[in-house]
């Protein structure tokens, strides 16, 4: 089955980090990530992820913006979208994949160190 981006509707291109499995939107340079994936990514030798950094890089095109409500393209639930560490990015209500735009990937990671996404999200829902 193939993917379609959350902002921009391009099919996304399947890649290969170690044994992970990420969709890639070769448009907006886009990312999705199924439920699990991103805490995986982590644990991920530091070239394959410098790999995927190149990959996210070279789309042809800034990050797309919508205003309207995505829908996961996975499982076609709603995405909502959350802080994650400093940038804010789509999570699928139903699945728990995640979307991040061009450039979100580090901060992401970064804010998913040690833990899992979902403490991270438990954490800042009860901080507000």
């Amino acid at each position: 089955m193939n993917l379609t981006c959350v902002k921009c509707t391009s099919v996304l291109d399947k890649s290969k980090v170690g044994d992970i499995e990420v969709d890639l939107c070769p448009d907006c340079g886009g990312l999705w990530l199924d439920a699990g994936e991103i805490e995986r990514l982590n644990s991920a030798a530091s070239t394959e992820v410098a790999a995927l950094r190149t990959a996210l890089a070279s789309s042809s095109a800034q990050a797309a913006s919508s205003d309207t409500t995505a829908h996961c393209p996975a499982c076609s639930a709603a995405l909502r979208e959350v802080v994650l560490g400093p940038v804010g990015v789509d999570v699928c209500t139903g699945c728990k994949g995640v979307f991040l735009d061009r450039g979100e990937l580090d901060q992401a990671l970064a804010a998913v160190k040690g833990s899992t996404l979902q403490q991270v999200l438990a954490a800042a829902s009860s901080a507000t």
